[in-house]
């Protein structure tokens, strides 16, 4: 299980005996850019930066491309345009790209443009990212996914209680077993 921490985006510095300051230092392309307007890094600018490694994830692109133009050099403002013209395949990663896993890849990137939010009061806190996250990778695992049982797909998405999972759950096998009843003409 890996575990993302430090982005070397700030260090504290003394500036004589009695005071303390942050110094930001490290890749632009992981800065919030409300830091940019503000001096001041929040929790919100940790999503942000998450959000920048998501999209290393899905691309497998740098975060900063010197050799692009100059409004696409940044990999968060090319994902952005490519998620609103809805063209995000051709910013995907071709190894990642199998047909099994685009309904997943999609959600994922979906939640990566939420944390790329240029208002941090907007964007998730990391807790929030985890049990997303989370949600996302139960849903894969899920027996019978969206296309079986629509009902159930959306309970997992929204985080219902597993009381209600339950019940979708036997309500399915009963019509499993109703279907099978008729089939065999029962």
């Amino acid at each position: 299980m890996a575990k993302v921490s430090d982005f070397g985006a700030s260090t504290l510095a003394p500036t004589d005996e009695a005071q303390m300051v942050t110094l930001v230092q490290g890749t632009c392309g992981y800065l919030d850019p409300e830091y940019l307007q503000s001096c001041k890094l929040t929790d919100k600018s940790d999503v942000y930066s998450f959000g920048v490694v998501i999209l290393e994830l899905l691309t497998s692109k740098p975060v900063i491309d010197f050799g692009a133009p100059e409004e696409q050099r940044g990999l968060s403002s090319r994902f952005i345009s490519a998620m609103e013209g809805k063209k995000i395949d051709e910013l995907l990663d071709d190894e990642i790209k199998c047909e099994d896993d685009m309904e997943v890849i999609i959600k994922v990137a979906e939640l990566a443009k939420e944390y790329l939010n240029m208002k941090g009061a907007e964007r998730p806190t990391m807790k929030e990212v985890a049990e997303e996250l989370d949600r996302i990778c139960k849903i894969k695992q899920h027996p019978w996914r969206e296309e079986y049982h629509p009902e159930e797909f959306e309970t997992l998405l929204s985080g219902a209680s597993h009381v209600i999972e339950i019940e979708q759950t036997s309500s399915f096998s009963l019509e499993k077993k109703a279907e099978k009843s008729i089939a065999v003409g029962r």
